[in-house]
């Protein structure tokens, strides 16, 4: 497929970022999709025009659904199960994302503080069970997702962020699991990662690089193989809460069983989820292939790479040999709007380049070909969670990802599919199925205090020089950190099996 097939195939509404890092006037692209779009042999799903009836509904053709239909037909052949997709599976944070299939294992600490060490370390182990599930159904069903386990290198680009490793180190030991998690020198991580920023860090077993555009239109090719009836470019306008649960598009109408609800960052539309994440953006940049000047370093063999800034860089070097850099913590969503920002935003770009010239200043003349943005479900508790609308019909929902969805939403499909068909086990009776248990401030003071944050978060962590202590970080951040404290409380029912 060309590459002008390929673009054309992509809505206004999907693909903003359009200008070009070497010609602001030119198209851009999604790397991501690009490259697994002009690979795939063409099948369409058409939209829905006519009314259907089944056991399950699934909205939203990300990870999170696409695993969830795959678990419910894995689990009962005969369900009839349907996916509806406003755009095209994989178009929005499933498709763009970083590439990163982490496990929980850097969230230790603060899931043993929520959960207690038994529940946090079980959570743990099937996030690994996660990493492990994409890599054997990807070879069992012949999807080139790239995977690579590598293990995870994390950063420190400031003094302040020098002790963040040692809290794991011991929990793992603790637990005589000490190979988890094993903490670097500053030799050994810049020796690695070709980074002279870093000043120490650590390496996580569990994790891989993934091409995450390949990954997910390979779940929904095999989904519709097993049977999922899947529509594209089919919004929901509405949906009647009943027993059946009706939902209305614009041609069609669907009454199911169940229904799943799985749209990321865009779930903010329904009002119980309203106050459990915030849409922040994040952005990327993909450098021209450079593999002759990156191959020889340990990091360009599947390993990612991120930092312990709270607008955290992360980055992998891709299968032929472009470096893919991140950075989270954008734009804010007021009133849990996803919006252009969230895509389009040159300046943020721009800034992005300027942080990878202080990753990497050995590679200040290599070419950006790339550059795009997504949204991302921030949460609270930087944790998803699983849960079931208080309300009549059974309406199940699973978000709050807060950047790491690509492992993870394999272990929260798993859930919602057991929990759909009713199963009773140690994951839909578990923590991550809790429902929404913190919530942040209302409008407008979460937007407000949000960006008064986020502001405070860029300037500290903006005007940090290689080595430097940054006081100035934990000062602004314990004022500011008493705007937007969320509520610790529950505000969407557990998930009942």
């Amino acid at each position: 497929m060309s590459t002008v097939n390929v673009e054309n195939r992509f809505s206004r509404r999907t693909v903003r970022g359009r200008r070009s890092i070497e010609d602001p006037s030119g198209p851009q692209h999604v790397w991501w999709l690009q490259e697994a779009l002009a690979q795939e042999e063409r099948v369409d799903f058409p939209a829905l025009d006519h009314n259907v009836l089944a056991d399950v509904c699934i909205v939203g053709g990300g990870f999170t659904g696409l695993w969830a239909a795959i678990d419910l037909l894995e689990q009962d052949p005969s369900l009839s199960v349907v996916l509806i997709e406003k755009d095209e599976c994989g178009f929005g944070a499933s498709g763009r994302n970083g590439g990163w299939a982490t496990g929980w294992h850097d969230e230790i600490g603060e899931m043993t503080h929520r959960f207690g060490t038994e529940e946090a370390l079980r959570l743990v182990e099937r996030s690994a069970w996660a990493l492990n599930r994409i890599q054997a159904f990807s070879e069992e069903h012949e999807i080139d997702a790239r995977f690579r386990k590598g293990g995870v290198l994390w950063g420190s680009s400031a003094k302040w962020q020098q002790g963040m490793w040692q809290g794991p180190t011991e929990i793992f030991g603790d637990a005589n699991d000490s190979d988890q998690w094993i903490e670097l020198s500053a030799e050994e991580i810049q020796s690695k990662t070709g980074s002279p920023l870093l000043l120490n860090g650590a390496w996580q077993r569990e994790g891989a690089s993934v091409q995450p555009a390949l990954l997910v239109r390979g779940l929904r090719r095999v989904a519709a193989r097993l049977g999922v009836k899947i529509f594209e470019h089919t919004e929901l306008l509405s949906m009647t809460r009943g027993r059946p649960t009706k939902l209305s598009t614009p041609l069609g109408d669907v009454e199911a069983g169940v229904v799943i609800l799985a749209t990321g960052a865009w779930s903010a539309k329904w009002p119980e989820l309203r106050r459990s994440f915030v849409p922040i953006a994040s952005h990327i940049v993909a450098t021209e292939p450079i593999p002759d000047r990156i191959g020889a370093l340990e990091w360009s063999r599947g390993a990612v790479l991120g930092d312990g800034n709270k607008m955290v860089h992360y980055a992998q070097v891709s299968t032929d040999g472009r470096i893919i850099f991140g950075r989270g913590g954008g734009s804010i969503g007021a009133f849990g709007h996803v919006g252009d920002r969230h895509f389009d935003n040159p300046r943020a770009i721009s800034e992005l380049i300027g942080d990878f010239h202080r990753w990497f200043p050995q590679l200040d003349d290599v070419k950006f070909e790339f550059g795009w943005g997504g949204a991302v479900d921030r949460s609270p508790g930087h944790l998803p969670f699983v849960g079931r609308f208080d309300c009549e019909g059974e309406i199940l929902f699973g978000a709050g990802y807060s950047g790491n969805g690509v492992g993870p939403s394999a272990y929260i499909g798993r859930i919602l599919g057991h929990a759909a068909l009713g199963m009773r086990d140690a994951d839909t009776t578990g923590a991550m199925a809790g429902g929404v248990s913190a919530s942040f401030p209302p409008e407008p003071a979460r937007v407000i205090g949000g960006s008064l944050v986020r502001g405070i978060i860029h300037w500290a962590e903006g005007g940090e020089k290689p080595g430097s202590n940054s006081s100035r970080l934990h000062e602004s951040l314990g004022r500011a950190v008493t705007v937007t404290a969320p509520a610790r409380k529950k505000t969407g029912p557990a998930l009942r099996v």
